[in-house]
C-alpha cells in the first residue's frame, strides 16, 4: 500500500522522541506528543516539494528545538520529492495535552505526565 508524502513525513517525525516523555519512562515522538503545529507541503516545482514545519515546545525551558530541528531536517531531506525544508519554533508555548494523539494520551498510565510545565 503506498502512503501519501504527508503520511511519509509525519512517520519520519514520529521516531524523533520527545526527551520530555523518554525521560518519563514512556518515549513518544514529535507527531504523537503534538509537537508539530504546522506542517505544510508546498510545490516547489519538478515534482518536488517545499516543507515549511512549525515546532511548539512544552516548556519555556526546553532546550531541544536546535536538537529537534536538526533532526527533523536530516531525515526530511533523504526524501527525494522534497526538495526544501524551512524549520521553526512557535514562539508562543502552547503545548496541551489535547494537542497529542489521542491514542497515546488515554494510554498513559500516569496522569502527572500530562500536567503541562
Amino acid at each position: 500500500m503506498m502512503t501519501s508524502l504527508r503520511e511519509d513525513i509525519e512517520t519520519l517525525l514520529d521516531e524523533i522522541i520527545d526527551p520530555c516523555s523518554a525521560g518519563m519512562g514512556m518515549p513518544i515522538g514529535l507527531v504523537s506528543m503534538g509537537l508539530i503545529k504546522e506542517l505544510k507541503i508546498i510545490d516547489a516545482g519538478l515534482e518536488t516539494k517545499k516543507i515549511e514545519l512549525l515546532f511548539r515546545l512544552t516548556s519555556p525551558c526546553c532546550m531541544m528545538a536546535p536538537h529537534f530541528a536538526m533532526e527533523a531536517k536530516s531525515k526530511l531531506e533523504k526524501i527525494d520529492q522534497i526538495s526544501e525544508v524551512d524549520i521553526k519554533v512557535c514562539p508562543k508555548i502552547d503545548w496541551e495535552p489535547a494537542h497529542m494523539k489521542p491514542e497515546v494520551r488515554d494510554s498513559l498510565p500516569r496522569p502527572e505526565f500530562l500536567t503541562p510545565f
